[in-house]
């Protein structure tokens, strides 16, 4: 009987511990959602899968992609003729992220 309380307990306690354990999010996880430059002229969207949209100010919307290694991220996308890779070190803090020295705000 002590021995079945015992393992019951044990599992019981290995159960609540692996339960507690936080979720690390992830680069993408992080990073998705709307984003805008603090002068208003740019706005990047990440969503989930790596796709990417591009605002910018007076020449419209444009769809593309994203990938994250480290602390790079690379922006893909086409503005009419011309394919645009852009490559940045980023840093996501809170509701902030940095694009190399520029400041981007999230927006809800």
């Amino acid at each position: 009987m002590k021995r079945k309380a015992a393992v019951l307990l044990l599992s019981v306690l290995l159960l609540s511990f692996t339960g507690c354990r936080s979720h690390k999010a992830g680069a993408h996880d992080s990073l998705q959602g709307l984003w805008r430059d603090s002068y208003g002229f740019t706005e990047y969207k990440f969503e989930p899968g790596g796709k990417a949209k591009v605002k910018v100010l007076n020449l419209g919307s444009f769809k593309g992609t994203y990938k994250v290694k480290n602390d790079k991220i690379t922006i893909e996308y086409r503005v009419v003729i011309k394919d645009v890779d852009e490559t940045y070190k980023y840093k996501i803090d809170g509701d902030t992220m940095y694009l190399d020295d520029r400041k981007f705000t999230r927006k809800k």
